[in-house]
């Protein structure tokens, strides 16, 4: 596992839309096309979606990520499954038994600011800044996210919300991870954990359970944490003045991860103290910086500004 960076294929010219050179996703976009027509449905190509005849969009940010690392021999068969579950009727909250919606949800931490209609989840919880803890269905080959209202009219939302964290606490329980340190020496390292789950960011709503799968845990003074992607927590325990060089790491991971990756989440980074979440980054088109408040300097034991 590296730190996450644009490729460059040799010099050749990039796409401004997709992570690809213009060729590549020239390909991409033509792939996409066929598999949708043999999927009996027309669509419309733009440069980052595209969009069927109900309106439905399909974004290519995603499979541009996942195709980047294949082959091209291997593209056909890559888009063609990924084109083949989004065409797969999807089960609805109304067609569920309670016992199947039960087993089905997953609380699932996701991208605010991507929401295209933030009214469908208007009791959303926010974790911190633009991280929002949203229900979602989990099937074998789909994620659905329904609106709060469909599931509001089958039962009380705070209580699908913890059958939702209790099946994501034992998919912490249950899925393996990868775990790596990087940037080791001079006191600027983190913690990485990928997993294959789509819910591996999620799993750090149960923070000092998920740490402690690899050996550390809070010291007193919290946690810095970052989820660029969807399948990744990035962390470093805050053990004192060195921990602001990780704090400055992590943030430049979250950015590049957020940027570059598939199922960007978050590109800041969090102080995680006694349960509370605190964004203590901020970014924005001209700039990016690191916000020390007294209380997160005080925990790093940093001289009085």
């Amino acid at each position: 596992m590296g730190w996450f960076r644009s490729k460059d294929d040799a010099g050749a010219a990039r796409d401004p839309e997709l992570p690809l050179s213009v060729t590549q996703a020239q390909r991409l976009r033509e792939l996409v096309r066929v598999a949708w027509a043999r999927a009996g449905r027309e669509v419309t190509v733009h440069p980052d979606h595209v969009v069927d005849a109900s309106g439905g969009v399909f974004g290519l940010w995603n499979l541009a990520v996942l195709v980047a690392d294949a082959p091209e021999r291997n593209w056909p068969g890559l888009v063609a499954d990924h084109v083949a579950r989004l065409a797969a009727p999807n089960p609805s909250v109304e067609a569920l038994s309670d016992a199947e919606l039960r087993a089905q949800l997953v609380v699932r931490l996701a991208d605010g600011a991507a929401i295209p209609d933030p009214s469908w989840f208007p009791t959303a919880p926010t974790l911190a800044g633009d991280v929002l803890q949203l229900l979602v269905l989990d099937f074998p080959q789909t994620v659905i996210t329904p609106r709060e209202d469909k599931l509001a009219a089958r039962g009380d939302l705070d209580e699908w919300r913890a059958v939702g964290r209790g099946n994501l606490w034992q998919m912490m329980r249950s899925e393996p991870r990868d775990h790596e340190v990087l940037a080791q020496g001079e006191g600027g390292h983190f913690d990485v954990l990928l997993g294959k789950s789509l819910y591996t960011a999620s799993m750090a709503l149960f923070l000092p359970e998920l740490i402690s799968m690899v050996g550390r845990a809070d010291q007193g003074q919290g946690v810095l944490v970052a989820l660029p992607i969807r399948r990744q927590v990035a962390f470093r325990v805050v053990d004192g003045p060195q921990a602001a060089l990780g704090l400055h790491n992590l943030f430049l991971f979250a950015m590049a991860g957020y940027d570059e990756g598939a199922g960007p989440l978050s590109p800041h980074v969090f102080w995680v103290k006694d349960g509370h979440w605190e964004q203590v980054t901020r970014r924005d088109e001209e700039s990016a910086r690191v916000v020390i408040g007294p209380a997160l300097a005080e925990a790093l034991g940093m001289p009085d500004q």
